[in-house]
């Protein structure tokens, strides 16, 4: 699956390339602000899809002396790094649409223009879908993450044919707007996309409805007094759970590991993103009678 998701990011890198040439060098013959951003915007999409390949293939790795839960949190990095190039960039595209906002020029040919954008919007909101769909079917954070970037890459292509087409009937500053709506939506997507990553990073896992299957789970197996602590946290594709459970006093050894053993495997089909289960055991402590 993997294979695919890298086969994926590099046609997708070529195809970013491409676009973005193709409208930096027609926003400039057209004289269009708007279209000149979209072809920046495409390839630093390009190079966020670099951040995502590269986070992808380190997180193949086994785990060594260093690292030895493996290098799954990589994807998670990568992300996070690509997230911060989204922002950085928005902010760029925005100031350069203030500037053209207080100089408005005359598109030359807007057919042409609004021709470029539209094809690029549609190829990048194709693109997109591909790559939430693969998404989705591995759990891969980065690919997700570069699966929002090329929904907002397609997003932005329709602005700026927006943009062209109101600036052709002489609303001229309508092109640098759409450069500034552009950049906002870079700043957003890239806002949420560091949320979300950082949450990851800092062991954090929205994860209620998880919790509470897992204590409706240890309700039903015979020799479970009790379960608490119960902890998630999301790495690489998988999440790692962790809890502590009281057993009945009295049992032996191999009877609490046949109990154990049982409720992981039964948390782990219950639900697939769960990894690895670590399980802490306590012995259930009866309260002595009180005295007469």
């Amino acid at each position: 699956m993997q294979k695919r998701e890298e086969r994926l990011l590099l046609a997708s890198i070529l195809v970013l390339l491409l676009i973005g040439a193709a409208e930096v060098a027609l926003g400039y013959f057209v004289r269009s602000i708007g279209l000149i951003a979209d072809g920046i915007h495409s390839w630093a999409d390009a190079a966020v899809s670099v951040l995502v390949f590269a986070g992808i293939w380190l997180a193949k790795r086994s785990p060594d002396k260093t690292f030895r839960h493996g290098y799954g949190r990589a994807e998670t990095l990568f992300g996070l790094i690509a997230a911060f190039v989204m922002v950085m960039l928005g902010i760029l595209i925005i100031y350069e649409s203030i500037l053209a906002y207080l100089s408005p020029v005359e598109i030359l040919n807007p057919l042409l223009g609004g021709g470029t954008a539209l094809l690029a919007g549609t190829i990048s909101l194709i693109v997109a879908l591909m790559k939430w769909r693969l998404a989705k079917k591995t759990g891969s954070e980065a690919l997700s993450v570069d699966a929002y970037n090329s929904m907002k890459d397609g997003a932005a292509s329709f602005v700026v044919v927006a943009g062209i087409a109101l600036s052709s009937i002489g609303l001229l500053f309508f092109d640098a707007v759409a450069g500034l709506i552009i950049g906002v939506m870079i700043i957003v997507v890239g806002w949420v996309s560091i949320k979300e990553s950082s949450i990851v990073l800092m062991d954090g896992c929205v994860c209620a409805d998880r919790v509470r299957g897992i204590f409706d789970l240890a309700q039903k197996i015979s020799g479970v007094k009790k379960i608490h602590s119960v902890k998630f946290r999301k790495v690489g594709r998988g999440i790692f759970a962790e809890a502590t459970v009281q057993l009945e006093g009295g049992i032996s050894v191999s009877e609490a590991h046949r109990i154990v053993t049982s409720l992981k495997k039964m948390i782990m089909q219950q639900d697939s993103e769960i990894t690895r289960v670590t399980v802490e055991i306590e012995p259930h402590q009866v309260s002595p009678p009180k005295a007469q």
